[in-house]
């Protein structure tokens, strides 16, 4: 709020000392933009404009609502040419957020008939195949993206190409396809798509009941990406994916099957090493094992060794409980 009205006393100052400063101050933080920019008409000079000062406003408000009212009364009021590509980006990020995604396609066509070369058409070309994703326009949505696909084909921006072709793909059906184009780019060294990736997969293998998977691929998004947004609501998701007493007393029956609780699988065995020396605390059995899987070596830390499978799941339950993780009984 200082900075506010620090800048704003800037702004009445440079439109002339007549200027009710205080009163269009009022106008503005309590929502009447009609009047705020009436009275900045009043006051405005050559140099700096009613939509201009109400560009600057939305600017520095902190209230997401306040600043998008502001934004789009500076539209309205003749803000400069140099800052309406700006407000539409802006505008179009906050539509997303809401989940408006009528606002949201309204302003991407009009951005992109506005500014054929503008310096945010790839992102608002990403919101497009958003609006049309949400629509279940799938088969638009993939051509958008193929769109896209031909146009930032290397780097960053390539990776977010295959990352929003594969969410289309998964919502369209086709998770063959695009759990290919996933586990690919998962693999890869670096890059803004490798923990997107390794979201999706864990996710859809939620969806799919692939306990496996899912655990597999959530854990090497954490070992990774330890701080990445959405950790834990996949592990709020994976709580139901344990197996069954009935399906873990079937195994029981295969000769030297024993029960442990899996407890990571990390690309670095360093890391692997850590988680043992951490599950160590609770005097049972920790293995590390290494398994190739995909081409890639990964380092599993087993816990315990139970003979029967309710009370590796007993004790699997204690784990999460003091961890804050999801962790899963395997057959061994």
């Amino acid at each position: 709020m200082k900075m506010f009205l620090h800048l704003a006393a800037c702004l009445f100052l440079a439109v002339g000392a007549d200027a009710a400063g205080s009163d269009i101050y009022e106008l503005i933080i309590n929502g009447d933009l009609k009047a705020a920019a009436d009275s900045l008409s009043r006051t405005s000079t050559a140099t700096l404009r009613d939509g201009n000062m109400l560009y600057y406003a939305g600017m520095v408000e902190t209230g997401a609502e306040k600043s998008v009212q502001l934004m789009e009364a500076a539209l309205n009021a003749s803000v400069a040419a140099v800052h309406q590509e700006d407000i539409y980006c802006r505008l179009a990020q906050y539509y997303f957020i809401q989940g408006d995604y009528g606002k949201l396609g309204r302003i991407v066509a009009d951005y992109l008939v506005l500014w054929e070369s503008g310096e945010y058409r790839r992102e608002m070309q990403r919101f497009s195949i958003v609006v049309d994703e949400k629509n279940s326009a799938y088969e638009s949505a993939l051509k958008q993206a193929d769109r896209y696909f031909l146009l930032y084909g290397e780097g960053d921006a390539a990776q977010w190409g295959k990352i929003d072709r594969s969410r289309v793909m998964l919502g369209y059906g086709k998770n063959i396809g695009a759990d290919n184009v996933l586990r690919r780019l998962a693999r890869e060294k670096d890059g803004p798509g490798v923990p997107q990736a390794l979201y999706l997969l864990t996710l859809d293998a939620i969806k799919r009941r692939r306990t496996d998977d899912a655990v597999f691929y959530y854990n090497i998004l954490r070992e990774g990406y330890s701080s990445a947004v959405g950790l834990d609501a996949l592990i709020e998701r994976m709580k139901d994916l344990s197996l069954s007493g009935s399906q873990g007393n079937a195994a029981e029956k295969l000769t030297g099957t024993f029960y442990s609780v899996q407890v990571g699988v990390f690309s670095v065995e360093a890391n692997s090493s850590k988680q043992a020396e951490l599950f160590g605390k609770y005097g049972r059995k920790v293995d590390v094992k290494s398994k190739k899987i995909s081409q890639a070596k990964y380092h599993v830390v087993y816990v315990g060794r139970f003979s029967d499978y309710e009370a590796a799941a007993r004790f699997k339950r204690k784990l999460e409980d003091e961890h804050g993780e999801v962790f899963q009984v395997v057959a061994r």
